[in-house]
């Protein structure tokens, strides 16, 4: 006498990785070349910040005895202004960065204005700190970080217009009236 008894049930199998809520999954490519350069830029400001943004010399005798560096991350003296265009500067990346890859979230303006706004208030906010630490006297002033970073945050507000403009993006007020720049 046999008995046939039928195989335990087996747990389906968990359904394959598809990328999130959506059922789609994140292919790099699909990202634009412009998006990856906005976002690197962030990223290597941020980085740039924690090295020279400051750097002081002293001198005795027509000697140099030492120096000291401060990072963007240096708040004393009124050097929070570029600390504080640096922070802006990446969050125009970081903006970006949630609207490429968690497109769920909801932002308060679209992601390309608050980007290209971000990028081009931290470059305003670095041309200002140029001038408004004037006590560094002759030996001291801004180091190489600074320098980068500035040219990066003016870097990113231009490929930040580019991109708002080639999605047809609205800007505010005026700046929708700027020429149009790339393709």
């Amino acid at each position: 006498m046999s008995h046939d008894v039928p195989p335990p049930p087996h747990a389906p199998a968990p359904p394959p990785n598809t990328g999130g809520p959506s059922g789609n999954s994140f292919d790099p490519a699909s990202v634009n070349r412009l998006d990856w350069a906005i976002l690197g830029i962030g990223f290597i400001v941020f980085i740039f910040s924690f090295f020279g943004y400051y750097s002081w010399e002293f001198k005795a005798a027509g000697m140099t005895l030492g120096s000291v560096n401060w990072s963007a991350w240096h708040f004393e003296h009124g050097l929070f202004i570029a600390w504080f265009a640096m922070v802006i500067t990446v969050l125009g990346a970081v903006v970006l960065a949630v609207s490429l890859f968690a497109p769920a979230v909801t932002l308060p303006a679209p992601a390309r204005v608050l980007s290209f706004l971000a990028f081009a208030v931290g470059f305003v906010l670095y041309l200002i700190a140029i001038f408004a630490h004037s006590d560094f006297g002759p030996d001291g002033g801004h180091a190489f970080s600074f320098w980068i970073s500035l040219i990066l945050a003016g870097a990113g507000a231009v490929v930040a217009l580019m991109r708002a403009q080639q999605t047809n993006t609205a800007l505010p007020g005026q700046l929708n009236s700027l020429p149009r720049i790339g393709k």
